[in-house]
């Protein structure tokens, strides 16, 4: 097989020599020319010119108008409920936030109740989630007491004996 392989090489090799040219090759020389000089023009002819369209009039930059005429100008009336009108003289404007509102915290009832570590080592972490560093391990039997719950089965505990906080998998917890 690697007879085969370089034999088609040294085939190859020898068609493209052959089809370039082989050993009586020689490149193309190409030469840049400039383009002939064009004759000298003589005065253009008169070409007679039609108007299509008539010209469209430039409007006017607008005239600031005086601070008395702007204070006018701000006092508007708005129409009341009853029908009548009454007349506003100052527009106060009330700025909200375009951020989404506060989510709300996630009510259960066990917050704050204390619970035992369920399984035989449990890894307490930097946030809730597994990619989150493992602050400590904890072994069956050791006291915590919730303090926050993600709502996603995450809950924040801090350990009754030493007050380490961290994050735990709730599955793992049961109630003391």
């Amino acid at each position: 097989m690697g007879k085969f392989i370089i034999g088609t090489f040294v085939i190859l090799a020898w068609a493209f020599y052959a089809m370039s040219g082989g050993a009586s090759f020689e490149p193309e020389t190409r030469l840049a020319k400039a383009p002939p000089p064009a004759p000298e023009a003589s005065a253009p002819a008169e070409v007679p010119v039609t108007t299509l369209a008539a010209p469209v009039p430039t409007p006017a930059p607008p005239v600031p108008a005086p601070e008395a005429e702007l204070v006018e100008a701000a006092t508007q009336v708005a129409a009341t409920f009853d029908g009548t009108t009454a007349e506003v003289t100052g527009i106060t404007p009330e700025f909200t936030s375009l951020a989404a509102p506060a989510p709300a915290d996630v009510a259960s009832p066990d917050l704050g109740s204390l619970r035992l570590v369920d399984a035989r080592a449990v890894n307490m972490r930097a946030g809730p989630d597994t990619s989150f560093d493992v602050l400590d391990t904890l072994p069956r039997g050791t006291q915590t007491e919730v303090v926050e719950n993600d709502g996603n089965g995450w809950v924040r505990v801090r350990v009754i004996n030493t007050g380490q906080m961290g994050w735990m998998a709730e599955r793992l917890l049961t109630p003391s």
